[in-house]
């Protein structure tokens, strides 16, 4: 009897779904460790950061997919003192075509960076390096893996800029050449911020600040010329420098500062090239960032090469002036709108005035704020493509629009870059890749919203689950 019972014990329905249940857990097991093993074999990953911080952007990939030469890049660490967010980084680069990722332990090879470069190396330095060309480029950790202060909470921020760091050498090992930047200074401008010059960086575009009331002619090597936001005006020799300078088939980026004393040479100047200011800053209650703010300006964008590829209402300008296109230019002159205010929109030309409703002064819109010029003229002598061209803007780059360009949230800061490869004539690839936060967000509550949420999960919750249990319990024990 004993025996039968001890028999039939295997053969019950308990014992069958015991037996299936760990029959199921055991192959579960089995199948996680093989996973597990074949992704720690294949060197899987899987990025999980919200803003996928250490995956690469769909620009890098795409550069990476048209190069023509191997690039090998050196990572210069010891073994042991590896900074993961740089490394991750740097795998992901290993896994694009063309691109080859090596470590180096500058201890053990102390000689070997001095084929590449003369600067002193660093743990977690990079060192890119074409090998056909026989270019190379060193980035330094601390431009990869920024620290920094944020005085508004007087605490330490982290950002990661690898990818954008070794992807512009990248570009600078493979490029034909390098454009140069000249940055005019003498007429109060405000100096480019660090987002507009990191952008020019990135670009592979030198900057060089040149003030332009000393010089008797532009630098012959002046790819791009950028005034930005002038207080005060040229004198008539530098008009004359800067006209010689397009006429002969120059480049240059202007940005209006409405602040700005009375201008009548840096006016001239535009107007020889079909454009004229208005006095005052634009007011548009129909396109701004919201109606508290009309001076900060959505505008309507204009189908060009400047704003290919830019979300509609996705670019804003603080405090822009306002121009207008002269309707009678010379045969050589194109000009092309490339942003627009509304059509209710007005220059303020009392900045005392309270009100943000138009009043007697106030000029009617609607304007362009934004606007590319090319005049062929210089091409009759000098041939297809010396053409002069001038992007010019109606607002400047102060701490306002510089957030505009900081991050690819708004379109500012893709514009500004087709603007510069506009201006390049398209032979320059102008790739920048934003800084991204390493800092974790933290959520605010108002105390009401705190004391609801406590009330709702510490208090209402568990009771009902105690309620719904208790019910089930009434039931099964009444049965």
């Amino acid at each position: 009897m004993k025996k039968n019972g001890f028999r039939q014990s295997f053969s019950s329905r308990k014992f069958k779904m015991g037996g299936f249940q760990t029959l199921t857990m055991v192959i579960v097991i089995i199948v996680v460790i093989v996973l597990n093993l074949l992704v720690g074999k294949l060197n899987i990953t899987v990025d999980l950061s919200s803003d996928k911080i250490f995956s690469l952007t769909d620009e890098t990939k795409n550069m990476a997919a048209g190069l023509n030469d191997d690039i090998v890049i050196y990572y210069m660490v010891q073994s042991g003192k590896e900074v993961t967010p740089i490394e991750k980084v740097l795998d992901e680069y290993g896994r694009l075509g063309h691109i080859r990722v090596e470590k180096k332990d500058p201890v053990i090879y102390p000689n070997f960076s001095k084929d590449f470069t003369d600067d002193e190396i660093k743990d977690n330095d990079v060192i890119v390096v074409n090998e056909k060309k026989e270019a190379s480029r060193h980035v330094a950790y601390a431009d990869m893996l920024i620290q920094d202060v944020d005085y508004s909470t007087y605490s330490q921020t982290n950002s990661l800029d690898a990818e954008g760091q070794i992807t512009a050498a990248i570009q600078s090992v493979t490029s034909a050449d390098t454009k140069k930047i000249y940055v005019a200074s003498g007429h109060g401008e405000t100096e480019l911020g660090s987002d507009f010059t990191d952008i020019l960086t990135k670009s592979n575009m030198t900057t060089e600040v040149i003030d332009t009331s000393s010089k008797k002619e532009m630098p012959g090597d002046c790819d791009i010329l950028i005034v930005n936001g002038p207080k005060y005006d040229f004198t008539k020799e530098e008009y004359e420098m800067l006209s010689s300078y397009l006429q002969n088939g120059g480049k240059a980026m202007f940005y209006l500062n409405p602040t700005a004393e009375e201008q009548p040479n840096f006016k001239k100047l535009l107007s020889d090239y079909g454009l004229d200011t208005v006095q005052g800053y634009i007011v548009d209650s129909e396109q701004s960032m919201s109606a508290n703010y009309p001076t900060i300006l959505q505008p309507t964008m204009k189908e060009h090469d400047i704003t290919a590829d830019v979300t509609e209402g996705s670019v804003f300008q603080a405090l822009a002036v306002g121009m207008t296109s002269q309707e009678k230019v010379r045969s050589t002159l194109k000009i092309e709108p490339i942003l627009q205010s509304s059509g209710t929109s007005f220059s303020r030309v009392n900045q005392e005035a309270k009100t943000i409703e138009k009043i007697d002064s106030d000029i009617a819109g609607p304007f362009i704020t934004a606007a590319a010029v090319t005049d062929t003229y210089s091409e009759k002598k000098d041939g297809v493509g010396h053409a002069a061209k001038i992007f010019v803007y109606g607002s400047y780059f102060d701490n306002y629009n510089q957030v505009f360009i900081s991050s690819n949230q708004y379109g500012n800061r893709t514009m500004l870059l087709n603007s510069l490869n506009w201006l390049a004539g398209g032979e320059t690839t102008t790739l920048a890749i934003p800084t991204r936060s390493l800092d974790t967000e933290t959520v605010r509550m108002e105390a009401g919203n705190i004391a609801f949420w406590i009330v709702l999960l510490v208090v209402l919750l568990p009771l009902s689950l105690l309620g719904i249990g208790f019910v089930i319990w009434y039931r099964r024990r009444k049965k």
